[in-house]
Formats: structure tokens, C-alpha cells, sequence
């Protein structure tokens, strides 16, 4: 619109807008004042769970009024997400957001919810998966596991704690280079699919080492290797999947808070401004690397060209393994 002549309008025009910038400088130094939402698309225990309240802990105190952690399972992550996107773009409600907001559109036909829904705040941290089987299984390395699968009649199964996880996506690259027939069987959450596994209900499950560092320490499921493109510093006597003959399954899950779309950039720049604090702690992030992350960080511009950077390289797994899912 081009700029009033009248020198009236001009006035009421300059105007508005330094009110509008008062108005977004005042929303920003009072923002947050109450205690902010984090939901957890995911149940309680598993590794995103662990690592999303190892993060608020820090985080609700570098922003001054807390945060409280609500855990929102259901449709493979999906459902958490849904009510992120409809929530008020205020700041007070986020989420960590797993790789299903980087599948979600290649997965579904519609998709629940799309991309442009969300705005990503910052990147916390990269989970490496480690792929464990029961100790009754009788395998100690991935080749035995491969071998085991042309063994067994229908082929092994697999734990899968949301269709187009980080997990489901392992183990169907995981189906591809072995050449074999897989079940996926499906849990609400990975600490129960991780009970399985140690039950020796399922044959293997690609988890985050967040969540099964525990159990391969204490010897309840065998650990045969990790996604990562180098070995993990809490299990250095673990191969990658490289190492253990199969190539191209380099990969790390990447937790990001988002927030709704809309919400006012100048809070979306405070909340990463603390969250940034918070991650350059080293209390954190030595909590981070204790618990099997890798802490990340970065401005709200990385954040958003990590999540399409992992949007473009997931899509193309999908699509050139045909998932989809209803």
C-alpha cells in the first residue's frame, strides 16, 4: 500500500505502528509470567520422555517460571502434536517434536497436521538408536540376528512404538538391506516396548540409547549395535551399523521444541534465548550425554533448517521404501 499523502494520515499511519512495536516490545519483556506446557507426544519412559524432562528441569529455570512436562500419546506421536498445533499461539504451550514432524506429510494422505503448523524454537539434542534383542534369542552380533530371520518361518518381529517413528523407519531400512519378511508390532509408548524385549515377547526393537541404556548395562536385553555414524561414547564396545555390515542406516533421532504457528517471533526468540542458556549448562548437558543424547542448541533459524534439512532426507526413505501409512 502506498504510503498516505495527507499529512493526517501520515501521522495516524507512523503511529499505529510504533504502537504495534511498543505492543510486541511489551508481550516479549513480560512474557513468560505463569509456568509454560511442554507436551510429550510419547508415555511416559521412554527416551523421549527422559530426555524432555531432563531439558525442562533446566530450561523452566532459565525462563524463571517453570515447566511442566504432559505426556499426550496416541496415533504415533500424532496426537500430541494435533494439540500443540491447536493450541493459542501465546508461548505458553510446546512440544518436542520427534521425527514425526518431519514424516508426518510423506506418511499420511492427508496428514493430521502439516509443517506449516509448527514453529521451531530450538534443537535439544540427537538420540542415537541401538538395536537390542532379548538375551533368550541366542544373538550376539547383527549378521547372527540376519541370520536368525532366514531361520525363523515368517520372518522375525519387531517392537514399533509409533508407525513412522524413528524406530519404525530404523527397522524398515534395517528389512531392506537384509532382504527379509519383518513384523512390526505395535506399542503406545517404547517403555513398553521395551518390556517386551526384555521379556523376550519380540524379537529386536531399534531404540533410543536414552531409553535402553539401563537395561543393556544391567544386561536384561544384548545391545548389537548403534545407528550413529560413530560409536557411541556410553557403549564405546558397540559397533555402528556400519561396522556390523549394514551400510546406510547412519541416523540419530533429533528432539526440537515447536511451538504453535503464529506465535509472536519476539517470543519465540526469548524462549530460545533461555533454552539456548539452558543447553550451554554443563550440568545439562553432561545430564544429556549421561542419559544417551547428544546436546545440540542453536538459533531459531537452525531449528528451522534442521527440521526441513531431516524433512527432505526422511521423506526420501519413505518414499523410496513405500511407506504409508492411513
Amino acid at each position: 500500500m502506498p504510503f498516505p499523502r495527507s499529512p493526517k494520515l501520515r501521522r495516524l499511519v507512523l503511529g499505529l505502528s510504533l504502537l504495534t512495536g511498543f505492543a510486541t516490545t511489551a508481550v516479549a519483556q513480560a512474557f513468560p509470567d505463569r509456568p509454560i506446557r511442554l507436551i510429550v507426544p510419547f508415555g511416559p519412559g521412554g527416551g523421549t520422555d527422559l530426555m524432555a524432562r531432563v531439558f525442562a528441569e533446566q530450561a523452566g529455570q532459565a525462563l524463571g517460571k517453570g515447566m511442566v512436562v504432559e505426556n499426550r500419546a496416541g496415533g504415533g506421536a500424532t496426537v500430541g502434536i494435533i494439540a500443540l498445533a491447536q493450541a493459542r499461539p501465546d508461548g505458553y504451550t510446546l512440544a518436542v517434536c520427534p521425527p514425526i514432524c518431519a514424516t508426518v506429510e510423506a506418511l499420511y494422505d492427508p496428514p493430521p497436521f502439516r509443517g506449516a503448523a509448527l514453529a521451531p524454537v530450538v534443537s535439544i539434542a540427537d538420540l542415537p538408536l541401538v538395536l537390542v534383542v532379548p538375551r533368550g534369542l541366542g544373538v550376539t552380533d547383527v549378521q547372527g540376528l540376519i541370520r536368525k530371520g532366514k531361520e525363523t518361518q515368517g520372518g522375525l518381529s519387531y517392537a514399533m512404538p509409533g508407525a513412522g517413528s524413528s524406530n519404525h523407519l530404523a527397522a524398515e531400512v534395517f528389512r531392506r538391506a537384509s532382504g527379509q519378511e519383518m513384523t512390526a508390532i505395535p506399542y503406545r509408548s517404547g517403555a513398553a516396548a521395551l518390556t517386551d524385549i526384555v521379556a523376550g515377547r519380540v524379537a529386536f526393537y531399534f531404540d533410543t540409547l536414552a531409553s535402553a541404556l539401563p537395561q543393556v548395562r544391567s544386561g536384561e536385553v544384548v545391545a548389537l549395535a548403534v545407528t550413529g555414524a560413530e560409536r557411541a561414547p556410553q557403549l564405546p564396545e558397540i559397533p555402528t551399523m556400519g561396522e556390523a555390515g549394514v551400510p546406510g542406516l547412519e541416523y540419530s533421532a533429533r528432539l526440537r521444541v515447536v511451538a504453535p504457528a503464529n506465535t509472536p517471533p519476539a517470543v519465540i526468540e526469548t524462549l530460545n534465548a533461555a533454552f539456548r542458556r539452558a543447553l550451554a549448562e554443563p550440568a545439562l548437558r553432561q545430564r544429556i550425554i549421561e542419559v544417551g543424547g547428544v546436546p545440540v542448541g542453536g538459533g531459531v533459524a537452525e531449528a528451522a533448517k534442521d527440521l526441513q534439512d531431516e524433512t527432505d532426507r526422511l521423506s526420501r526413505v519413505i518414499r523410496e521404501g513405500g511407506i504409508k501409512l492411513d
